[in-house]
């Protein structure tokens, strides 16, 4: 048994060089220098934000943050889509995540941009919450791995990272409005340690605060938050914006602590501000606080000295990552019989199906998504693998709603009196409201936009406006449609003068659609309003004739082929920023596919397009092979030929626990709230910590992943650190023991033995990605400190080791634990 000295209280101090303090001096005296020189109303000028830029201060060469959403490309135009961030955190692999971040920061320098909205850090929470796709997963402990990874990537290439969303956004159902009610040492240990690492350890530059308020107060005006923990705690140094439209205040923002509000100054404008001080609400020293933070960035930064380099966008290195990286993350998990991989030499014909097959899913929706340059779905992937020698036969199956093509401009007439024959009559309004008379009227041809951070072409408004189109449409053949429109931020389909499709409160663009039998050449009168309230916007007017019944078609397909691969999952219309998911199920019609192709075809595999878990007790028995390829960039269809035939072995490992059913998931009766309010009374209980602690058997457990190949664990040694107080060092050995290169990922969980207070039944505190050849042994070496051992104490207001004994368990998944070792903190 290992024993170790008492520790009892863990501090914060940290030990900065002596040339780093001067080279800080210096730079804190170049910003009071400029401070000095700003007159009130430049100062009060750099407070918000015009649209996704702040304003320059040109007579002092101070140029401006030019920034673009994330967090996985640049939405600035067409970009490199890179794989969603559950992915990456999927992967482990923290050196993969780092290099992703520097390919982003020199996309988001070719862009013209400074600053990335990025990484989202949010812990999944609730299965079904919109964003999921967007984090990195459960464990605050791997989410800080990742977040810091990501940082240091994008800040090395002189981009300014944005940490986000600060704190506890962790749904969006009413997430402009909710008040979040957890106790202090939940947010601790649960919703604040990757934000904390990202701070601390890669000096994150910017913090972006969230819409939910927070125990009370909204988060963009909490003192606690801004002020106690992030800035005097934490020592955070840069500066605090707001999430779009997150401001609530101009006083009281100010005094907690926010620094610059975004997109625009509804409230930290000169008139507010200067009214403030007049009436003594606000100090001029908070004012200098903000724009020295802000100063403080661009010095750090070292934009004042000289530009950033032009960076580079979708290079031959970058697309390589970009394959590689979405492999990485794809999770194998079922392979009964040995399915996967797939021999090419052995097979003759392959049935492609499913709703996602001819589809490069590169993303979900909202704020995140970005317009890929390219995109290879999964057909074209499995095509160029296997090349002529292979038939490859394709049928959808099954249709996603949301897959419409916009109306055209034939479909389309202007209401009478218009030159134009083609087309709806636009009305664009100078507010959300459709209210008086429009700024701009003219006729567009169809409704296929998605702008972006802007408006329409020709149109002088960025934020805050609205449009209304009227006319009729007219279907050219008879049949039943599914019609609807995706927006941002929202959008009403009106046909016949009744409300068809509510698309309303969506932020980002998702499709909502309506079946509706048309006839050939009958005109209906159409009307759609739209209206964006910050960030970015568009609008799309689509429909897609349905044609008689897909399953059988694909069916046929399955019952003649080798193997059957169905690709099954969401859209970005289904995850999305804006909207939780209504069900964990997948779709009814994706229900029936599977298990009709399941029986036509035993040899069948399904991979999955989400960014979270789905419900998989209905068909999962019926298919032999099940995986999970996430929401995975332009190269999807690249990467999910490579993890199917076998040029790579699965390694991904998931990053969240997947449960049997909703009711056994941690946030089951406490989600989404009522009357305001979500209580987080699951508590430190989240994610596995809730299935391991409460004994609730998952389908899929955290951390679980198989492979190609087999791995054995030996060797378990736990020691005190030689040299280094308050470190034990942990060390194994890996061996593969199979026929095929791979990869596997050891983690290590710390279980309390014994305690004062309640703690989860073990901790994720360590993980290693090993790469090994067959026959190839690795000894992992990974070192503990105190935080591994440690639960945050509210009396106390600090992170506590107690006396006792701890077990140092290591496995292959939370579920899957190969040994264990004692050891007593005495």
């Amino acid at each position: 048994m290992i024993r170790l000295r008492p520790i009892l209280v863990l501090t914060a101090a940290l030990a900065v060089p002596a040339l780093a303090q001067s080279r800080t001096a210096a730079l804190d005296a170049r910003v009071e220098g400029l401070l000095k020189q700003l007159r009130l109303d430049e100062k009060i000028a750099l407070l918000s934000g015009t649209g996704f830029d702040s304003r320059p201060v040109e007579r002092l060469k101070v140029g401006g943050l030019h920034m673009s959403d994330g967090p996985v490309g640049v939405r600035a135009g067409a970009a490199t889509a890179w794989p969603s961030s559950i992915s990456t955190a999927a992967s482990f692999d923290p050196g993969l995540v780092e290099r992703i971040g520097g390919a982003i920061g020199r996309e988001t320098k070719a862009k013209g941009k400074n600053v990335i909205l990025g990484p989202c850090v949010n812990i999944h929470r609730a299965p079904q919450t919109g964003r999921n796709f967007e984090s990195y997963g459960e464990d605050p402990f791997l989410a800080s791995r990742m977040a810091v990874a990501y940082v240091r990537g994008v800040q090395r290439e002189g981009v300014v990272a944005t940490v986000k969303h600060y704190a506890l956004n962790n749904q969006e159902i009413e997430r402009d409005t909710i008040d979040v009610q957890a106790d202090e040492r939940t947010i601790r240990e649960i919703y604040l340690p990757h934000f904390e690492a990202a701070v601390k350890e890669a000096g994150v530059e910017a913090v972006m605060c969230s819409y939910n308020k927070l125990n009370g107060p909204w988060a963009c005006e909490n003192p606690w938050l801004l002020t106690d923990v992030l800035k005097k705690e934490w020592g955070f140094r840069g500066l605090v914006m707001s999430d779009w439209g997150a401001t609530h205040s101009t006083a009281k923002a100010l005094d907690a602590g926010l620094d610059l509000e975004m997109p625009d100054g509804q409230f930290l404008n000169a008139e507010k501000v200067k009214k403030a001080l007049a009436a003594g609400e606000l100090k001029e020293a908070a004012i200098d606080e903000a724009v020295r933070r802000q100063l403080r960035v661009q010095a750090e930064m070292g934009w004042l000295d000289r530009p950033l380099d032009k960076g580079a966008l979708d290079t031959a290195e970058h697309r390589a990552l970009n394959r590689q990286a979405a492999a990485e993350g794809m999770v194998l998990l079922k392979n009964e019989g040995a399915v996967l991989p797939l021999d090419k030499a052995k097979l003759r014909t392959i049935a492609v199906l499913g709703p996602n097959a001819a589809f490069a899913r590169t993303g979900g929706g909202g704020s995140a998504y970005v317009e890929p340059i390219y995109g290879v779905a999964p057909l074209d992937g499995i095509k160029a693998k296997v090349g002529a020698g292979v038939k490859v036969e394709y049928a959808p199956g099954a249709a996603f709603e949301g897959d419409l093509r916009p109306v055209p401009a034939s479909a389309l007439t202007p209401p009478p009196g218009r030159r134009e024959k083609q087309g709806l009559l636009g009305e664009y309004f100078d507010n959300e409201e459709w209210k008086g008379t429009p700024s701009l009227v003219r006729v567009d041809s169809e409704l296929n936009w998605d702008w972006g951070p802007g408006g329409p072409e020709g149109w002088n408004r960025v934020d805050h406006f609205s449009i209304r189109w009227t006319g009729t449409l007219t279907a050219p053949e008879t049949g039943l449609y599914h019609l609807g429109t995706s927006s941002d931020d929202g959008s009403w389909l009106y046909l016949d003068g009744r409300l068809l499709v509510d698309n309303g409160g969506q932020h980002g663009m998702g499709m909502k659609s309506k079946a509706v039998e048309l006839k050939a050449g009958e005109p209906h009168e159409i009307r759609v309003d739209m209206n964006e309230l910050a960030g970015g916007a568009g609008e799309i007017l689509g429909w897609q004739k349905i044609e008689g019944d897909p399953l059988d078609v694909a069916v046929a397909k399955a019952k003649a082929a080798d193997v059957a691969l169905v690709f099954l999952g969401h859209t970005n219309s289904i995850e999305t920023e804006g909207a939780d998911r209504e069900s964990l199920d997948l779709p009814r019609n994706q229900v029936e596919l599977v298990r009709a192709v399941a029986r036509a075809n035993p040899r069948t595999v399904v991979v999955l397009t989400t960014g979270a878990p789905v419900l998989t007790e209905e068909w999962l028995g019926d298919v032999p092979a099940l995986v999970e390829a996430w929401f995975a960039g332009s190269e999807t269809g690249n990467a999910v030929a490579d993890v199917l035939f076998g040029d790579v072995s699965p390694a991904g490992r998931l990053p969240m626990t997947w449960p049997k059913r909703w009711e056994d998931a941690p946030a089951y009766g406490h989600y989404p709230g009522q009357a305001g309010q979500v209580a987080y009374a699951e508590g430190i209980l989240v994610g596995y910590r809730h299935y391991d602690t409460r004994h609730v058997e998952p389908r899929f457990a955290f951390g679980y992943g198989q492979s190609y190949t087999t791995f054995e664990y030996d060797g378990l040694k736990v020691a005190a650190a030689p040299g280094r107080p308050r470190q034990v060092d942990v060390s194994f050995g890996v061996r593969n023991t199979g026929s095929r290169a791979g990869a596997e990922v050891a983690q290590v969980y710390v279980h309390a033995a014994a305690s004062s207070v309640p703690r989860p039944e073990q901790e994720l505190k360590a993980f290693r990605r090993v790469v090994l050849r067959p026959g190839e042994r690795a000894e992992v070496r990974l070192a503990l400190d105190e935080r591994a051992f440690a639960f945050f104490d509210p009396a106390r207001k600090a992170w506590t080791v107690e006396p006792g004994d701890f077990e140092i368990r290591v496995g292959s998944s939370s579920r899957l634990l190969r040994f264990s070792r004692r050891m007593r903190i005495d």
